[in-house]
């Protein structure tokens, strides 16, 4: 069993699977993350400029630090692009000892493993 996954509503805390308010009157985004790492919640994540990761009109969690699912448990096989930290994707074509995906957001491709080991 995983943190309790939240939704955001004007700078309210909602648990997402019960819609019940847990938090209120977050005057910033920074403060919400406070609360949250405090309280074993979860936020859904977002890109640099604030836009939340969705995977068919579902927000997208991060568990455990590179784990990825969506709200009923899915998990989904994403990874953050270095550029616009936006949903990178595994790509359909078959590769040789290779992962590459494609930021839906930007369109950026790149080598998430290659990515791992530069970092």
């Amino acid at each position: 069993m995983g943190p309790t996954k939240m939704m955001i509503k004007d700078n309210t805390l909602y648990d997402a699977i019960t819609g019940k308010k847990v938090h209120e009157r977050f005057a910033t985004r920074r403060e919400m993350d406070e609360y949250t790492a405090h309280h074993y919640l979860v936020l859904p994540v977002v890109d640099q400029t604030g836009r939340s990761w969705e995977v068919d009109g579902r927000p997208v969690y991060c568990l455990h630090g590179a784990s990825y699912e969506t709200i009923d448990g899915s998990v989904i096989h994403a990874a953050r692009c270095p550029d616009c930290g936006g949903m990178a994707i595994r790509m359909d074509e078959p590769a040789v000892q290779s992962e590459c995906v494609h930021c839906t957001q930007c369109g950026h491709e790149f080598d998430a493993r290659l990515e791992m080991m530069e970092s």
